[in-house]
């Protein structure tokens, strides 16, 4: 098995999704992956990991871990993280990425498989490479909080429509479950604790098979983003407006928990989107899935969420320490 290769970081000439897989000189970035997943019975969890290369220390590039459960009938979460300051625990090699024995992604021609364990649960599921990869934003070029700022850019690209199968084992249960997945890989060399970049991020994932992923900078007042259509085609989506309804405090700081989006001449246009439970912190970032509804009322898509904290508190730059505690290392 074939250690990864660093490539250079060329977000203006973005070569393929094979080769953005590498990683790249002088770059901090992750592989992301946030799942919708079902039992049987209609048991909805969410699942989620993200493995972090940090660039800024080029010489052994620490490793960062992250898992995570969500039970959607309940809203009881598990999370874990590890960070690897030597980057030893971690495996990056050309079809198969591993943290420890927490963590296992294998690729092969039909798609990847996923293993996750955690001490409250594990899952074992297979995805689909179903609509393929897609680039976002400006052909995989995003700049991150000030349009323009090539100092301040990353490249971007996902597996929005991944048809998911597998077992989730849970509270000693293993049950068969199906769903979808959303996987993305993305990397560049913004500064990671500047006010200017922190976001609030969107993939809506629509019930007729198309996607909207949204890229907002509030704190700046820029957006960026895409839309992919059920046949597979994709554009830039920059020309929208989202607005924040409804904030709550969690952890001592303040975070969106609802919105009206306007899409001008995209499908119906208006929409609202409201979290189904109130989110969770996930190291020094802010997780919800929520449900989005057109005018009508009726629910259009599932959207996850990924929020900062710097976006609507002064204070925060690149998170808080205070938003570790209770997170298992």
């Amino acid at each position: 098995m074939a250690r990864m290769e660093t490539v250079a970081y060329t977000p203006d000439s973005l070569e393929s999704f094979e080769r953005e897989w590498m990683l790249h000189r002088g770059c901090s970035e992750w592989w992301y992956c946030t799942g919708i997943v079902e039992t049987e019975d209609g048991h909805r969890y969410t699942y989620q990991f993200t493995l972090v290369s940090m660039g800024a220390v080029p010489v052994v590039r620490p490793k960062l871990l992250q898992v995570a459960l969500t039970d959607m009938v309940t809203g009881e979460h598990h999370y874990l993280q590890d960070v690897s300051l030597s980057g030893r625990k971690a495996t990056l090699a050309d079809d198969r990425l591993a943290y420890s024995d927490r963590f296992e992604l294998i690729r092969d021609a039909d798609g990847m498989r996923v293993r996750l364990r955690h001490k409250d649960f594990s899952i074992d599921v297979r995805l689909g490479w179903g609509k393929g990869a897609f680039w976002h934003c400006d052909n995989g070029k995003l700049y991150m909080g000030v349009e323009g700022d090539e100092k301040a850019t990353t490249y971007y690209y996902s597996y929005p429509h991944m048809p998911t199968t597998g077992t989730l084992t849970f509270k000693d249960k293993a049950e068969p479950v199906t769903g979808k997945t959303w996987f993305d890989k993305q990397g560049g060399n913004y500064p990671l604790t500047a006010r200017e970049s922190q976001w609030e991020w969107m993939s809506l994932r629509f019930h007729d098979g198309e996607e909207m992923m949204l890229f907002a900078f509030p704190h700046m007042g820029y957006a960026d983003g895409t839309y992919i259509t059920a046949d597979g085609r994709s554009e830039r989506l920059n020309d929208y407006t989202l607005t924040t309804t409804r904030t709550i405090t969690h952890a001592g700081k303040k975070w969106s928990a609802g919105w009206d989006l306007v899409v001008p001449g995209k499908k119906e246009e208006r929409y609202t989107i409201a979290p189904i439970f109130d989110g969770n912190i996930n190291l020094s970032y802010f997780e919800e899935l929520c449900s989005v509804r057109n005018e009508a009322g009726e629910e259009v898509a599932l959207a996850f969420v990924e929020l900062l904290p710097g976006v609507l508190n002064e204070d925060n730059k690149g998170g808080s320490a205070s938003l570790l505690k209770g997170v298992e290392f």
